[in-house]
């Protein structure tokens, strides 16, 4: 109650009034001041090593001029911007989605569309998200000069912050094939692509362009969707609340299912470590290192991580579900039906996400390595088949980042690594069109060996797998 009375009543044309000014302090103080000594103090800590970090920003502008002949210089402004989108992006998907709730119980008479702004206002107020502000304003204090630069990255961290409003509103309101979804996808990928083509003609016309079009799909949404944020239509919406073990992964079958709760965590591991390599590879390809020189690049195009942590041993990680099909039937085409059904999907989305990161990033000379997409996954499918039926392993430790690499067989992993770099390094694409096939194509013995039931194969995987 004491809090009503300090609130107030609504504003008699439904607006928030005076609400929201109370509730922005309220979790303001929240996120600056908490209770906790030892973690106020942390934040005060982040706080100011952010702010020196925005001063030392804000020294290299104020010095444009006289390092403009240092090689890469331009480059680290766009790599500077391109972290500043990717933390942006992520804030509020890392690591967990931050769910779109209402700024008030519905009881309250404030119009649903209010709710959608107040609702938008306090996401803003997010830690990582004030740090990235403060950095920017630093440098602004510090270099007023170029408060162009800095005042179009401020741009572009909003205009982040609002397509990630507006892509968690669509999911909250469960409008999956909403129209307005492929719109923000569309500023996504924009986005991506002006990143990519820094030197283009109209480069600041379409930074700015971009920067400001998630601002207008707000808009527009706003008005076609705001008036359905209530109660009566967000609990439709389990998705954007639910843990990956949520109403999504019961309409899967239940082998997915059981696949998905053990290895979410790593499948998003890979998915970031793709997208870190592929963009440490783009700042490389900018700073003058070829693309046939990189390591970075290939890692990122490999779907390695996925087999290094999950799929080289795939049974082990569906222990219950192999042992049941050896225990009842043995060996036979079901098990790789099973291998096939779960790994199959891992490495056609992978590859995927492979060819979009590169066509959004990489100039056209680098298109051609796309080749490579579907010869690593016959290769890598094939070594996979290998590594969870002979090198099976028992997943006792726990699935979690630090004992990734305890859970598959170290042998496989190298291997791995060592035909994913052979296939970049090969000079001749028939030697690598070679190799993948020779690989994919020894998948036949043990295809045959489970087929015939095997009985040393049957022995060694159960007792693999520690059933």
């Amino acid at each position: 109650m004491a809090d009503r009375a300090t609130l107030g009543p609504p504003a008699p044309a439904g607006r928030l009034g005076h609400f929201l000014p109370y509730l922005l302090g309220r979790r303001l103080r929240a996120t600056l001041w908490p209770a906790d000594g030892a973690a106020r103090a942390g934040i005060l800590l982040l706080l100011a090593l952010t702010a020196l970090y925005g001063a030392g920003l804000g020294f290299l502008l104020n010095h444009t001029d006289a390092m403009g002949s240092i090689k890469g210089f331009n480059e680290l402004l766009l790599s500077v911007n391109g972290t500043l989108l990717a933390s942006a992006l992520l804030v509020d998907f890392l690591p967990a989605v931050r769910p779109v709730t209402r700024v008030v119980p519905e009881h309250f008479p404030v119009s649903a569309r209010w709710n959608v702004v107040g609702a938008f206002l306090l996401d803003l107020i997010a830690l990582r998200r004030l740090l990235i502000l403060l950095l920017l304003l630093a440098a602004l204090v510090v270099a007023p000069r170029q408060a162009g630069t800095t005042g179009f990255s401020l741009l572009l961290v909003l205009g982040a912050t609002a397509f990630s409003f507006n892509l968690r509103l669509l999911l909250a309101l469960g409008r999956w094939r909403h129209p307005l979804l492929l719109a923000h996808l569309a500023s996504l990928g924009l986005m991506l692509w002006w990143l990519a083509h820094p030197a283009a003609p109209y480069a600041e016309a379409l930074g700015l362009a971009m920067a400001l079009l998630p601002w207008a799909l707000g808009a527009a949404q706003l008005a076609w969707l705001g008036p359905y944020f209530s109660a009566r239509f967000l609990s439709a919406a389990p998705a954007a609340t639910a843990a990956p073990a949520g109403a999504l992964l019961r309409r899967l079958p239940p082998e997915f299912r059981a696949y998905l709760r053990r290895t979410w965590r790593m499948l998003l591991l890979g998915l970031a470590l793709k997208i870190l390599m592929l963009g440490l590879a783009r700042w490389q390809l900018a700073n003058g290192r070829g693309i046939d020189k990189q390591y970075t690049f290939y890692l990122g195009l490999a779907g390695i991580s996925g087999f290094t942590y999950i799929n080289n041993n795939l049974f082990g990680f569906m222990q219950g579900l192999a042992a049941n099909e050896l225990l009842r039937l043995g060996l036979t085409r079901r098990v790789l039906q099973l291998y096939l059904r779960l790994v199959g999907p891992v490495v056609v989305l992978d590859g995927l996400l492979s060819v979009l990161l590169v066509l959004a990033l990489f100039p056209r000379a680098a298109w051609p390595y796309l080749g490579l997409v579907p010869l690593y996954a016959l290769a890598l499918s094939g070594l996979g088949l290998w590594g969870s039926l002979y090198q099976a392993k028992p997943v006792s430790q726990a699935i979690n980042f630090a004992n990734a690499n305890k859970n598959n067989s170290t042998l496989m992993g190298l291997l791995t690594v060592v035909v994913a770099a052979a296939l970049y390094f090969l000079p001749w694409w028939w030697a690598r069109m070679a190799l993948a096939l020779a690989i994919a194509s020894s998948a036949w013995w043990p295809v045959q060996s489970v087929l015939r039931n095997d009985g040393a194969l049957r022995r060694r995987l159960w007792r693999g797998i520690g059933a």
